[in-house]
């Protein structure tokens, strides 16, 4: 144990000093209690979702997988020692655990110590700052792989680009046909345009790439599957073995048989090519080689507190454009921000031409100048120009003098649009608060949960049916993700996209679930939520009245779970509440309202994993195209 938590010990010194102080205090703490109540179970565990591991531990660098080699197992809610872990693996744990403490403790005194201020890296930074320079120059020789012309022609077997194409062009012929239709009712008034108006078919292939990478192609992997007894697996330890193909290789252990499962952690994206599976560093990587391989000019983002996404550049926006594809999101910068909640530090993108440093694009928070303190920005930004300098000279790239101007104008261009404000004065975009910036959705709920990325802000949504239609559709496909209105010719009339943009409002962390596995996808509350709920509202105009309402729904419960429907009408002052016995087919013609809310409670099941046991709209991934659920209302027709 001892050496492999002597380097996780060294991760954990590579941290901001406050973090580390943080981090070693409450591990020390878990482990005193332990050492004096070995009998007592409370002491032996701690929720995911506590703040002292959200808040402490997570942030630190090599804290969590202290937390493991002290003997610690995850069960997807809690962090526990088994009764089985020998309690003199956790003596000797403790011991180095303290001899570190007492040393930053020291060290933080002499800091304390008034000095000349200095704007540079302090002393005592200078390793940390030395590390993470050299780490920005090997990541930007690294990047230069995706230019391979032999890979990037096998890429070329793996992606169906004819049918993306096609389903583009479908795209772009609605596009202009809603263009036309907008122009001739605003006489050409270009203050009406939108975004979408000024796609090309390079951009609107791109959006059919990323969601068909997320959908279709990739996979995430939380943790493997024991191939003996098939059961789920939890992280044990890290191993660091000699292949370059590697960064290292996650150890997992099976909870029933506790046979162990490895988990390679591939950066050669050739591979990723055919395992299709990982976290975000693999989606990014698998994805930058893609987007390159196809003409797009492209760069792989890292931020450092934990997550790495691409960026492309589009020749309709003359910018580059932010492209996550584990979440299958275009053009959203403020995501990790404003939906994950992430206190951001450096976000550095990298391509072929050039490094970048594009925080700015990624934050509107003041306080980031605060924590920005892994180096000096001026030895930064001197890595940043030498670097960018050197790759103009490198031989075999065969730079024109034209690609030199293009490269440095855009360049140019890059940095006036993230050219921040002083402290105190920093500036927000015109629409940076008009989004609905929503949780991460990428990793199963109990992992995102722990990283605090599993946000419920929601901007509620009320459907409102259309005066004169005798029939209203509201169908839901939980495969497509998509909602669909239809009046009772069937023709459509309206189309959203995510389940939550439909919703007027849910608790309990409700989210859409894929299980690879299974082939199965379904809504499910997350962990710890004894209920969740979903709410969807439907507005009628006056003149309207209700003669039937229909209820079609799909679900499936397990281990005494329940799914409970009710129906909501709400007339001036008046509410009816009905239930519904049977959601596969309901029906009423007691609804007297101006508004209906259509409820849904998902709450009981067993054990640690109940919240999976009520599993709203569950359905194969391999099923055939269907509505999952269908509220249809007819109309009483004026004689």
């Amino acid at each position: 144990m001892s050496d492999n938590l002597g380097y996780c010990l060294s991760l954990l010194g590579e941290n901001d000093i406050k973090i580390q102080q943080s981090a070693l205090k409450i591990l020390c703490e878990l482990c005193d209690n332990i050492l004096k109540y070995p009998e007592e179970h409370k002491y032996r565990k701690i929720r995911i979702a506590n703040p002292s591991i959200t808040d402490k531990l997570l942030p630190a660098s090599g804290a969590i997988e202290c937390l493991f080699e002290l003997g610690f197992i995850e069960d997807g809610e809690f962090f526990s020692l088994p009764k089985t872990s020998s309690l003199s693996q956790l003596q000797k744990g403790h011991k180095l655990l303290n001899e570190l403490r007492n040393k930053v403790m020291s060290e933080t005194k002499v800091a304390a110590t008034p000095a000349i201020k200095s704007t540079g890296a302090k002393p005592k930074d200078l390793k940390q700052s030395k590390n993470f320079l050299e780490t920005i120059a090997s990541t930007f020789q690294e990047v230069l792989r995706y230019e391979n012309k032999e890979l990037q022609k096998y890429t070329k077997h793996f992606v169906p680009i004819d049918r993306l194409q096609l389903e583009a062009i479908k795209k772009m012929r609605v596009i202009q046909k809603n263009l036309k239709l907008n122009n001739s009712k605003s006489n050409n008034n270009e203050s009406h345009f939108s975004i979408e108006h000024k796609m090309t078919i390079e951009d609107l292939v791109l959006v059919e790439l990323v969601h068909w990478f997320k959908n279709e192609f990739f996979s995430w992997m939380n943790s493997p599957t024991c191939r003996f007894c098939s059961n789920i697996c939890s992280f044990h330890r890290n191993e660091f073995r000699n292949d370059p193909r590697v960064s290292r290789v996650e150890v997992h252990k099976c909870e029933s048989c506790e046979a162990e499962e490895e988990f390679p952690r591939y950066t050669d994206p050739k591979i990723l090519l055919t395992t299709r599976k990982g976290r975000c560093g693999e989606w990014a990587n698998a994805f930058t080689l893609i987007s390159r391989t196809f003409g797009y000019d492209t760069r792989i983002v890292y931020d450092q507190t934990d997550h790495v996404w691409s960026e492309v550049w589009s020749v309709a926006e003359n910018r580059w454009i932010h492209v996550d594809p584990c979440e299958d999101v275009i053009d959203r910068p403020l995501l990790y921000e404003k939906g994950w909640k992430k206190k951001l530090t450096y976000v550095i993108a990298y391509s072929k031409d050039e490094v970048q440093d594009v925080t700015w694009r990624y934050t509107r928070d003041p306080n980031i100048f605060n924590r920005r303190n892994l180096t000096s920005e001026s030895s930064l930004l001197s890595l940043i120009l030498r670097l960018n300098e050197e790759r103009f000279n490198l031989s075999g790239l065969e730079y024109s003098d034209a690609r030199k101007k293009y490269v440095i104008k855009r360049r140019l261009m890059e940095l006036a649009e993230l050219l921040p404000a002083p402290p105190g004065t920093f500036k927000l975009s015109d629409n940076s608060d008009n989004n609905d910036y929503g949780g991460r959705i990428s990793g199963d709920a109990a992992w995102r949960l722990a990283r605090g990325e599993l946000s419920e802000t929601h901007e509620p949504y009320l459907w409102k049916v259309q005066p004169g239609l005798k029939v209203f559709k509201l169908n839901y496909s939980i495969l497509k993700d998509t909602y669909e209105v239809y009046n009772e010719s069937d023709k459509r009339m309206d189309v959203k996209e995510g389940w939550s943009t439909g919703v007027n409002k849910y608790e309990g962390g409700i989210f859409r679930n894929t299980e690879q596995d299974w082939k199965m996808v379904y809504l499910a509350r997350s962990p710890g939520n004894e209920i969740g709920k979903v709410t969807w509202s439907i507005e009628l105009p006056d003149e309207l009245d209700i003669e039937l309402f229909e209820l079609r729904a799909t679900v499936a419960t397990f281990d005494n779970a329940n799914i409970q429907w009710t129906i909501e009408g709400i007339n001036n002052d008046n509410v009816i509440v009905l239930s519904v016995d049977d959601c596969k087919y309901y029906k009423t013609n007691q609804l007297e309202a101006r508004k209906i809310n259509v409820i849904v409670k998902l709450l009981g099941g067993s054990g640690d994993v109940s919240w999976q046991h009520a599993q709203l709209f569950r359905q194969s991934l391999n099923a055939s195209e269907n509505y999952s659920m269908q509220i249809c209302i007819t109309f009483k027709q004026m004689t």
